[in-house]
């Protein structure tokens, strides 16, 4: 692995790390955090020649979030949520980004389901997808 390409995917995964417990803490990704993410993984990612995949990484990201961000508002459904898979999917790319978001989403959903069956879950409560991302990217980029 070339030297830009493992310092990309620690960056990233520390990225993700970090907005993982920020999620977990906080409810929120901050943008602090992201914006400069997707700024220099694009960067990178043009100039390596992958910005063809990278942009179609950070398509499917972006369609996957921002339905619920517009049907929810981005207060309830994660609008750091959304800045931070467009950093993910230009990171990792068509088509692992579907693989990203499926472990993302299928760890999320089986933490819920757990946490509601024990009654530790309030219907009115939603699980940060923080978690799911890092796990999910550290997965990808790394497994």
């Amino acid at each position: 692995m070339a030297e830009v390409e493992l310092v990309l995917r620690i960056g990233i995964s520390s990225v993700a790390l970090t907005a993982s417990i920020t999620d977990w803490r906080a409810r929120r990704i901050p943008n602090a955090l992201t914006l400069p993410a997707i700024g220099v993984v694009g960067l990178i990612r043009w100039v390596q020649g992958r910005g063809e995949s990278a942009l179609a990484g950070a398509a499917v990201a972006i369609l996957v979030f921002l339905l619920p961000a517009l049907l929810m508002g981005p207060e309830r459904a994660g609008a750091g949520d959304l800045k931070l898979g467009i950093a993910l999917g230009l990171t990792s790319g068509f088509p692992r980004i579907i693989d990203l978001l499926l472990i993302a989403f299928g760890l999320t959903a089986l933490a819920g389901g757990i946490l509601w069956v024990l009654r530790r879950l309030p219907p009115d409560r939603t699980l940060p997808m923080g978690p799911g991302l890092a796990i999910g990217t550290l997965w990808v980029l790394w497994g």
